[in-house]
């Protein structure tokens, strides 16, 4: 067919608006299949938390890396504010999960930050469970941290963020 004629620009244009449909039924598809396997427990990519190995659709313990993790709900247990639990961190010589990007470039293995300890206390995936768009599903991964225990440093970690920051001065 030719663009030419209007009959041309038509089958053209209905072609693309096709083409478009369809990525946007195989992309529905991929999302609905996502959180269904979810829902499921399953994992489903991504990069792969501290403590834990991809094992398939599930994750495995990694019993060295563990031992971070859990050390750092310690210390959060112990001191209450992320900003001492990075300074014992530090002190302690805990580091972030060693990767190897696709290039073959290392990552990780560098000292936490306050950001990185927050996100991983905050994490469900410790107390086996895998969270998606805002709701959290039983995993079919082990659980690293007991789910009471998790709980807890969640409900002290809102506390914290609930108290006014005037009351004192901001220590790094």
């Amino acid at each position: 067919f030719t663009t030419a004629t209007s009959m041309g620009r038509l089958t053209l244009n209905m072609r693309l608006s096709l083409a478009q449909f369809d990525r946007e039924v195989t992309a529905e598809r991929i999302r609905d299949k996502i959180a269904a396997s979810k829902k499921k427990g399953l994992w489903m990519g991504g990069n792969v938390p501290l403590g834990y190995d991809p094992d398939r659709r599930t994750l495995r313990v990694n019993e060295m890396e563990a031992e971070t993790v859990r050390a750092l709900f310690r210390l959060y247990e112990t001191h209450g504010l992320i900003y001492r639990v990075k300074h014992a961190a530090d002190d302690a010589g805990l580091v972030t999960k060693q990767r190897v990007a696709p290039d073959g470039t290392p990552t990780g293995g560098r000292p936490f930050t306050r950001g990185h300890i927050h996100h991983l206390l905050t994490n469900p995936i410790y107390a086996g469970r895998i969270r998606h768009k805002g709701q959290v599903h039983d995993g079919q991964h082990e659980a690293m941290i007991a789910p009471q225990r998790w709980e807890a440093v969640q409900a002290t970690l809102q506390d914290g963020a609930a108290r006014s920051r005037t009351d004192g001065a901001r220590v790094n």
